[in-house]
């Protein structure tokens, strides 16, 4: 009986930090698409769930609200542009089923969230956030970016494009 009661705890403490996890991540807690439960997806798939899931999470203009809120001293469109990409990412290299590509955006994510550690350990207007962007440039995969703008031709991951 008391096995019982801990697997319940376990379970429910489980699907709470689930559902706070995507209310952080502005996700919906509804049941996603069946993709979730078929076979791994090729590189092409990827690049399409990629651009996807940036599109249903509006990343191009979150990116810009970011950018412009940067240049007001205002950090926190930026934290949350950081944590939606990181979701991103993430929930993309769980559904992958190239090794390759599963690492480079896992390598990705993990270089957005060096980033948003400085972003959420210095206020908006403190004056060592930019020195301590730059230092933390140095310890970013530089592999990673070129490798998914390589395997996604066209897609949203390539930031040289004007508006897709």
């Amino acid at each position: 009986m008391l096995r019982k009661i801990g697997t319940v705890f376990v379970l429910s403490l489980t699907c709470l930090t689930g559902i706070t996890a995507c209310s952080a991540a502005k996700v919906s807690t509804e049941a996603s698409d069946s993709r979730t439960h078929e076979a791994k997806l090729t590189i092409q798939e990827t690049c399409a769930l990629l651009d996807e899931l940036s599109t249903q999470h509006s990343s191009r203009q979150e990116r810009r609200i970011a950018d412009m809120a940067l240049m007001a001293k205002n950090t926190q469109p930026m934290i949350e542009f950081l944590e939606t990409t990181i979701f991103i990412f993430d929930e993309v290299a769980g559904q992958t089923g190239d090794n390759s590509m599963r690492a480079a955006l896992l390598a990705s994510s993990n270089n957005f969230q060096l980033i948003l550690d400085v972003f959420r350990s210095h206020k908006s207007d403190d004056s060592i956030l930019s020195a301590e962007l730059k230092a933390v440039e140095r310890r970013l995969d530089p592999t990673s970016m070129p490798y998914l703008k390589a395997s996604c031709p066209g897609s949203i991951v390539n930031p040289n494009t004007d508006e897709q």
